[in-house]
């Protein structure tokens, strides 16, 4: 794995900020760490314990770590999860951003893996229709149904924001230019569209953009989309 090249984590405690899929937490605890994995969706850890026999799973916001003491971990990584932290509108950045702070030992590190902005305006490298016409839908959708935008962070203005808060120091790198978007990935965000599609009670609006996640994935199986890059950050605490 690319991502965290180069680190020591044996017998290291390590926060995984959001369990997701349960990747990162295995290669952690494949590396030796001590792992505290941390995620709002509690269906997620119990699939990830079926996989795992080790580490402590909690079910929590991570906006409000107060149930961990102040500087008790060695790192915290947060993969793929910032760019989609804002799924609601009552969640913001800075206050997870202080809770990592705090709970860090002095020198301890932050590890953010993420995508860069895929809004044009934004973005200064490759982007394909296909994967920017979803991301245009789900913002489309998430707007409708009165649950804000996914609110996207650039890694420069998320430096900015560690060294307001305290981090002495940032480090971004990319990890991968024209990210691969392989037809599982695709037809992934195209199910939780329509699970959105489906709350629309408006039946024409709901019929046309049913209509227009479909014209998008037409296309998508006659093209290899390619789309977008992929940034560690490393902040030192």
């Amino acid at each position: 794995m690319e991502k965290l090249k180069g680190l020591d984590l044996e017998n290291k405690k390590v926060l995984d900020a959001g369990t997701g899929a349960c990747n990162m937490t295995e290669y952690l605890e494949d590396m030796g760490a001590e792992v505290v994995s941390i995620d709002y969706r509690r269906d997620r850890q119990s699939e990830c314990r079926e996989r795992i026999d080790r580490g402590q799973f909690i079910t929590g916001d991570l906006s409000s770590l107060d149930f961990i003491e102040d500087a008790s971990f060695d790192y915290v990584v947060c993969d793929f999860v910032l760019s989609v932290i804002q799924e609601k509108k009552d969640r913001l950045i800075s206050p997870v951003l202080r809770e990592f702070h705090r709970i860090l030992r002095d020198k301890g590190m932050l590890i953010i893996v993420d995508y860069k902005p895929f809004h044009e305006e934004h973005h200064d490298g490759e982007l394909h229709d296909v994967q920017t016409e979803l991301w245009r839908m789900e913002n489309a959708m998430a707007e409708l149904l009165g649950e804000g935008h996914l609110e996207e962070y650039s890694p420069e203005v998320i430096s900015k924001e560690l060294s307001a808060i305290g981090f002495q120091e940032t480090d971004i790198s990319i990890l991968l230019e024209n990210v691969p978007w392989p037809v599982d990935l695709l037809k992934e965000h195209q199910s939780l569209i329509e699970e959105d599609v489906e709350r629309i009670d408006d039946d024409s609006l709901r019929e046309a953009f049913q209509d227009r996640l479909d014209q998008i994935m037409e296309r998508a199986k006659d093209e290899e989309v390619k789309s977008g890059s992929i940034y560690e950050l490393k902040a030192i605490a």
